[in-house]
């Protein structure tokens, strides 16, 4: 009996094929070739240093564009920020500078230690040149933190000051580059001009001290704020304010350093000026009314608008003659039309104080050449005459009644509306404000009644400005990062806190020579 063959699978006579076993030699050949080469290359290969890239940051000489730089720039600098000489009284009387303060600023990066050659790759930058206004060489010291409030974080550049207006045009410069009006804010003629009229070589130091903590008050972005914040102050400083409004509170910083004859485009403080007005000025909202710069209350705007014009009369500095007749027209049409005030929104019924920093700011741009027409200045008549009592002499803050501060600001903004001297009620009401001589607290009504009693020579100028002036000298803060600074307990200042309060006291001294061009004779006839 035959066994049964059964036929082999078809895997092995695929395996057992003499074409596929040639395959299978040719792979394994030409896999331990390639492992081979591959060992080889390996080992032939050095290993590279690492090459770290430096780069340097600075601007480039024209000349040197193109040449191999030999060593890296350090990563930190010594950086001399000059403190404003602060003015301070000598045992003589005369006024000396204090020394310059050197800050230090920390090493970004520390260096780091290498045992590698380090090649430099120079990148070259695009040579820097400065503006005419560049933030970095300001007198007025910087403040370091950012304020994260309002605006960029980041200074911005002015564009260079524009050519002043001949001599024949309104508010036309003195042979000292500044405004006629304001001639006597500098050098001898504010000393002649402190020293006729009360002022001393002790109110004048305390004036530069004043400016000096301002300056240190100042934002990155240029702006003051009420609370202190932004600046390097950082809580060192009392009695913060609670106003939000920025432009008010820049604007009210930014007074005393324009009183004391610094501008945008010159002066001991012009940086720490130009770099509060080009914050201003970036504020400024355009509506059909005009250019607002209320930030919530009128005013912020009030204030802002006096800064302006102070700026512009003082400069003729035609960058700023746009906005300055924005922001008049917006005076004009926020006017309440019956009452003939303004208060904190356009058009509500008027309160004597704001109606008091619009009044303000219509004379100083009508003193700097910007026109201001009748019916506002009428309106403004109608509503003093609302709030008035006894005949006149007294003021109150929306009705008529006979508070002392309201009362001295009533008094003033009769002064630019028109009366002069031989006015009875005017001199009846002076005397009243005057005879119980300046209380210690009230910053705000001796701010106002100060210019009323100057303006109208009055006879007890000379004994209660003594006072005044006196009490004021004493309550400056000489401790401490307060130093130079006021805070007084008056309630109707209270929410500008200590930056309103130095502002004011410094406003106060700075009288003597004709702060604004509204405190001048010409401003207060008819």
């Amino acid at each position: 009996m035959h066994a049964k063959i059964h036929p082999q699978p078809w895997i092995h006579r695929v395996v057992e094929s003499p074409l596929i076993r040639s395959g299978y030699v040719s792979l394994v050949v030409h896999v331990i070739l390639c492992l081979v080469l591959a060992i080889l290359a390996l080992e032939t290969k050095s290993n590279p240093r690492p090459m770290p890239l430096v780069i340097t940051m600075g601007t480039v000489d024209a000349a040197a564009a193109g040449e191999q730089v030999n060593e890296t720039t350090q990563l930190s600098e010594l950086v001399d920020i000059a403190r404003p000489q602060a003015a301070r009284a000598s045992d003589d009387g005369s006024i000396v500078a204090s020394d310059l303060v050197a800050v230090v600023l920390p090493e970004a990066f520390p260096p780091v230690a290498s045992s590698i050659d380090t090649p430099v790759v120079q990148v070259p930058l695009a040579p820097v040149v400065p503006p005419d206004l560049t933030i970095l060489t300001a007198r007025g010291p910087t403040a370091q933190p950012i304020s994260t409030k309002f605006g960029s974080a980041e200074p911005r550049s002015l564009p260079p000051p524009r050519p002043s207006q001949p001599a024949s045009a309104p508010g036309r410069q003195s042979e000292n580059g500044i405004g006629t009006h304001f001639a006597a804010r500098r050098g001898a003629a504010r000393g002649q001009a402190a020293t006729s009229r009360g002022g001393s070589a002790s109110s004048e130091a305390a004036v530069e001290r004043g400016l000096a903590w301002l300056s240190l008050h100042q934002a990155v972005d240029g702006s003051w704020q009420f609370d202190l914040s932004g600046c390097r102050c950082d809580g060192a400083c009392r009695d913060p304010g609670t106003i939000e409004s920025s432009t008010a509170s820049t604007a009210i910083a930014l007074l005393p350093f324009l009183g004391a004859g610094s501008t945008q485009v010159d002066g001991p403080y012009q940086q720490t000026v130009a770099r509060g007005i080009y914050y201003l000025t970036s504020r400024m909202q355009s509506t059909p009314r005009g250019g607002d710069f209320c930030e919530g209350t009128m005013y912020g705007h009030g204030v802002t608008t006096l800064v302006l014009a102070e700026a512009f009369g003082m400069t003729k500095d035609d960058m700023l003659e746009a906005y300055c007749r924005d922001a008049v027209r917006f005076i004009q049409t926020s006017q309440d039309m019956h009452g003939g005030g303004w208060r904190y929104l356009p058009g509500q019924a008027g309160d004597l104080t704001v109606t008091a920093w619009q009044l303000a700011a219509l004379k100083s741009a009508a003193m700097a050449g910007l026109a201001t027409p009748s019916p506002t200045m009428e309106g403004v008549c109608r509503f003093l005459d609302r709030v008035q009592t006894q005949n006149g002499a007294a003021y109150g803050y929306r009705s008529p009644a006979a508070k002392p501060c309201t009362s001295a600001i009533g008094l003033l903004c009769r002064m630019y509306t028109g009366w002069g001297e031989e006015e009875e009620a005017l001199q009846r009401g002076i005397t009243n404000l005057a005879k119980p001589g300046p209380s210690p607290s009230a910053i705000y009504q001796n701010f106002y009644l100060s210019q009323a009693l100057l303006q109208s020579a009055h006879p007890v100028w000379p004994r209660w400005n003594a006072k005044n002036r006196d009490q004021i000298l004493a309550q400056q803060t000489r401790f401490g990062h307060e130093t130079g600074s006021w805070f007084f307990a008056d309630a109707d200042t209270a929410p500008g806190g200590r930056l309103a309060h130095t502002a004011l006291a410094v406003l106060t001294l700075e009288v003597y020579y004709r702060l604004l061009p509204i405190y001048q004779q010409a401003a207060v006839e008819k």
